[in-house]
């Protein structure tokens, strides 16, 4: 199952902020495409380049890293002007060459950055950010990974499937008696974004779109925000609440799908979701920095939000510069991670040790919302990336990741 180019990796601050996970349609294009087995035909040089004019040139500064150096970063040039580290492969010096372009093209362009294929390194960089420790951010910093906990999250159901715990065309009826409106919607199409449900478990008419952040609503989504509700809580807004579309009929981008998957993985294996993800997929793919429900562990220093983004004060949500709702966004936009993680991730999931082949390639089908986009479980496919790629994206409060 080989890729021609596996990934591109880029975990950054942000200087802006979103409430809640990602809406990865509207996502800045990747760099790079990722092809998957058995769903699409190789990636193509040409179709993995950006459109910038790159000139292949090198610092006079750059000096090669020694073989002592981390795994990921031997036998790569560094060039410390920039925190960067490309490779000597002829194959991919044109893609390392744009990846340094567009990596030095601003001071708002911040985080780590990183392109692989199956077997080597292309380009790693650690850009205009600094960890907790002070020291500038690489490929084993943790950041909040946002809604791209939901390929996790579709990796574990379809783990759950090939051993005959769960089924695609089970019924939310079968989980949750009491949901009553979305008694038919099935596992498929919550993991395909089609169940109707709307964004989050809240209803979205209050005074975070509004302005008026002196109201019972706004104090409600502090609450929300940082874990205040309980399951239960959470569980009758939403089975109060009507849906949004006729469950299957179209694509609706929705958080409390994910939730409610993580929830399910919960019943069907007896085990908390962060403990599931741990031992059957970080554990298994060696993701020792990575983490599921957790508070405290990311370790690099986010961007203040301007003042102006919001009618509000993003702190009000947000006080220490961190998400805070790592049990209510569970399965959602709870996982930290760090670059090498990921990669790791990337290449144990499409390198079969994670799922079968069947499910890889019932994993990344599409539903087709238009010619171009569509959602498959946990990813989505774009053709204005080029042709065969699939990506997610992610966003909290404070960073991004695609």
């Amino acid at each position: 199952m080989k890729k021609e180019l596996a990934i591109i990796l880029s975990v950054c601050t942000a200087v802006y902020g979103l409430t809640g996970c990602a809406e990865s349609a509207s996502a800045p294009a990747p760099v790079a495409g990722t092809s998957v087995p058995a769903t699409s035909s190789a990636v193509t040089e040409s179709e993995t380049t950006t459109s910038a004019a790159v000139e292949e040139t090198t610092a006079d500064s750059e000096t090669t890293v020694s073989e002592s150096a981390e795994d990921l970063t031997s036998g790569l040039i560094y060039d410390e002007n920039d925190n960067t580290w490309s490779t000597e492969n002829e194959k991919y010096k044109k893609f390392a060459a744009i990846m340094k372009y567009e990596c030095g093209r601003s001071p708002d362009i911040k985080g780590t950055y990183l392109l692989a294929s199956d077997d080597e390194i292309i380009f790693l960089g650690g850009i205009n950010s600094v960890g907790s420790d002070g020291n500038k951010v690489d490929e084993y910093t943790v950041y909040e990974i946002g809604s791209v906990t939901k390929t996790f999250t579709a990796t574990a159901v379809f783990q759950l499937c090939e051993q005959g715990k769960l089924r695609l065309d089970d019924k939310l009826g079968k989980f949750f008696p009491e949901y009553t409106v979305g008694a038919d919607i099935t596992i498929y199409q919550l993991l395909h974004m089609m169940s109707g449900i709307r964004r989050e478990f809240l209803d979205n008419s209050h005074g975070l779109t509004e302005g008026d952040t002196n109201n019972e609503a706004f104090e409600n989504w502090k609450r929300y925000y940082r874990d205040g509700y309980s399951d239960d809580e959470l569980l009758a807004e939403l089975f109060s609440a009507e849906l949004d579309l006729e469950p299957g009929t179209g694509y609706q981008y929705s958080n409390v799908n994910y939730t409610l998957l993580a929830m399910i993985i919960e019943q069907v294996t007896g085990e908390s979701y962060d403990e599931y993800i741990r031992k059957n997929i970080f554990d298994v793919c060696g993701m020792e920095h990575s983490s599921s429900m957790a508070d405290g562990d990311v370790t690099v220093v986010p961007d203040p939000i301007p003042a102006d983004k919001y009618p509000f004060d993003i702190n009000e949500l947000s006080p220490e510069g961190y998400f805070g709702c790592q049990r209510t966004c569970r399965g959602a936009g709870d996982i930290h991670s760090c670059a090498a993680d990921m990669l790791a991730f990337d290449r144990a999931l499409i390198g079969g040790k994670l799922l079968s082949e069947d499910s890889l390639t019932e994993m990344f089908k599409a539903e087709m919302m238009n010619n171009i986009f569509g959602y498959c479980c946990g990813w989505e496919y774009n053709e204005t990336f080029g042709k065969g790629t699939y990506y997610h994206s992610g966003a909290t409060h404070f960073f991004t990741a695609y």
